[in-house]
């Protein structure tokens, strides 16, 4: 991967954006282009993470029980909705999904994000015990960050600090469509680089095998054809 510094992703966005100066120290520089850059950084690169699954950016870990246990008492609002309510974890920027861990991964698994009782923090609902989330973190070490995942952040990042920079709405226009050209180009490398399983059949093609391979026929096949 090619490191590019926060400091050097600053001053691609300043290029971008056609600066005639750098900066030496993103976190330090007193200039007017370090404050842009400063007040926008750290948004733009939460921004791009969420945009997609990056591989480089995602962690798959066991959830925790919320405090704010869902009861079986029928004044209880989730009552027979959700079974189990987990704890949102702290640096996840985006829940992928979540898994069955005594399924195969390939099922899709139904829950919902909704705020704790208090309405402090962000919870996870879902049906399925020893849950197992996949979600986007928030990374902040460059070093793992993509070449095209750099160039789409340095675009993004133009885009938000062009009109304080230049006064002109063209620069931010254009440094966004360009951010959304890359963007593609950078979320397609990043998917191949991995060998998904071929996607499950529907759960009545998996019964139709099953008793067909035991030698029972279909159970559809003593069914009246529709035609008749």
């Amino acid at each position: 991967m090619a490191f590019v510094s926060r400091t050097g992703i600053a001053n691609m966005a300043l290029s971008h954006v056609g600066a005639e100066s750098t900066i030496e120290n993103l976190d330090s520089d007193k200039t007017e282009e370090a404050k842009q850059c400063r007040i926008w950084y750290e948004f733009s690169r939460q921004q791009v993470l969420e945009v997609f699954n990056w591989n480089f950016a995602r962690r798959r870990i066991g959830l925790a029980l919320h405090g704010d246990v869902i009861s079986e008492i029928a004044t209880d609002p989730w009552a027979g909705v959700w079974g189990f309510r987990y704890q949102y974890p702290e640096d996840a920027l985006i829940i992928r999904k979540i898994q069955n861990p005594n399924a195969p991964p390939g099922d899709a698994t139904p829950y919902d994000i909704e705020l704790s009782i208090s309405g402090e923090t962000k919870s996870i609902l879902t049906n399925i015990e020893d849950a197992v989330v996949v979600y986007t973190f928030d990374l902040r070490s460059n070093e793992l960050f993509s070449a095209m995942f750099v160039q789409a952040f340095s675009h993004l990042l133009a885009s938000q600090i062009a009109w304080s920079l230049t006064g002109k709405r063209k620069v931010q226009t254009d440094q966004f469509v360009l951010y959304r050209s890359v963007l593609p180009a950078a979320a397609a490398i990043n998917a191949n680089e991995q060998v998904k399983p071929p996607p499950r059949e529907a759960e009545w093609i998996r019964v139709r095998d099953e008793l067909g391979s035991q030698g029972l026929g279909s159970p559809w096949s003593a069914l009246p054809d529709a035609d008749n």
